[in-house]
């Protein structure tokens, strides 16, 4: 708590309460405002205003105006806020992204497995726990492929119906027809004429059947041909992986063959991507390695972590049942924050695991870690 309490004397970084701010300083800020915005891109395109606006608390008109010096308000206030926002941002920008290490591994499978669909024209099934970095790959790829399209399901919204009408805003139609098969045939004319389409399903295992034959008719009828049909790419969970094996297998589920045999390439993150043993148990330190949070350390040219640290942190994220990445990722961090010395240590990284999950979840993983120590040291090396 000593060491949280410092946080606390961080002031902002030039403007001082109740002072009037000049010209020079208002300028100023303007200024490291647009550089951020032209540094912080979505799309290719610098970000937008209103997500800007959103940041920081205040509407898009505002921020707007005020950078363009002609918001009528108490412009003071909303300078101080920018400059709040800003030096915040500064602050998490200096901090080391521990959970960058996730993607070394992870991306690789994720993204081979959307190239896959995209080179095949299938239906792409990637699954895994959450936390696995689905839904951040899923937004990526919308975000650096012109033509992709993502919608995201929920327990209300899963329905053939959902699926029209979130495509239908997806790709901007502005006038559409009230009947949902109107819009059904209009979404199929569109997909015929923009076969450089993909689209993109997050927390697919809350579809219905009706909104998967949906999917597979958009796909199948983009080219009655075959050969060019439109990529769709489905991200669920690891019990929509399961229902997916057993109608293959040729058991009766809810998912129908017919749906099923577009599918590929089908991955689960947690069966494909990790070693195994005889029985099916995922061996400790598979996962991630002393190698990949290392490499992220390096990579920031940071040597905050020592050996032991390194080597607990692997245990953590190996752990099976407590979110492993996650876990790992967030004791990191917190222990980044509380580290006394010029490194964070083994006993560091314990007492940002009291921290984060409370005193007597800690015991039992550490329990855990020490049932396990000598095979998941073994393996992780």
């Amino acid at each position: 708590m000593d060491v949280f309490s410092k946080d606390a004397r961080v002031t902002a970084r030039m403007l001082i309460q109740d002072q009037p701010i000049t010209k020079q300083q208002r300028d100023a800020i303007i200024r490291d405002l647009n550089s951020y915005r032209e540094g912080h891109k979505v799309g290719g395109k610098p970000m937008p205003w209103a997500k800007i606006a959103e940041n920081i608390g205040v509407g898009s008109t505002v921020v707007l105006q005020t950078a363009s010096g002609t918001y009528k308000g108490d412009t003071d206030r909303i300078l101080r806020m920018i400059d709040q926002f800003l030096a915040s941002e500064d602050t998490q920008r200096k901090r080391p992204d521990i959970r960058g290490f996730q993607r070394i591994k992870i991306t690789e499978h994720i993204v081979g497995a959307i190239n896959q669909a995209l080179t095949r024209r299938s239906i792409g099934v990637i699954t895994g726990e959450p936390g696995d970095g689905k839904s951040a790959h899923a937004r990526w790829f919308r975000d650096q492929h012109d033509g992709a399209v993502l919608i995201t399901c929920d327990d209300a919204d899963c329905d053939a119906k959902f699926v029209i009408d979130e495509l239908h805003k997806a790709f901007g139609f502005k006038t559409y027809s009230p009947h949902a098969r109107g819009k059904k045939r209009e979404l199929d004319e569109y997909l015929q004429k923009h076969r450089n389409t993909v689209i993109l399903v997050d927390e697919a295992q809350k579809l219905t059947n009706g909104a998967l034959e949906m999917l597979r008719g958009l796909h199948d009828k983009s080219d009655p041909e075959n050969v060019r049909n439109v990529p769709i790419i489905l991200f669920g969970d690891e019990h929509f992986y399961e229902v997916i094996v057993r109608t293959r297998g040729g058991d009766r589920t809810p998912i129908s063959p017919q749906i099923t045999s577009r599918f590929f390439p089908v991955i689960s993150l947690d069966r494909d991507c990790l070693d195994h043993d005889a029985d099916g148990t995922r061996i400790a330190g598979t996962k991630y390695t002393r190698e990949d949070i290392d490499k992220i350390v390096k990579g920031q040219r940071l040597r905050i972590f020592r050996p032991d640290a390194i080597g607990l942190a692997v245990q953590l994220a190996n752990l099976p049942g407590h979110g492993a990445l996650r876990l790992a990722c967030r004791v990191m961090e917190i222990a980044i924050d509380i580290k006394r010395g010029p490194q964070v240590t083994a006993d560091d990284i314990r007492a940002a695991l009291v921290l984060f999950i409370g005193p007597s979840e800690a015991k039992l993983v550490r329990e855990q870690i020490s049932a396990e120590g000598p095979r998941a040291a073994a393996k992780a090396g």
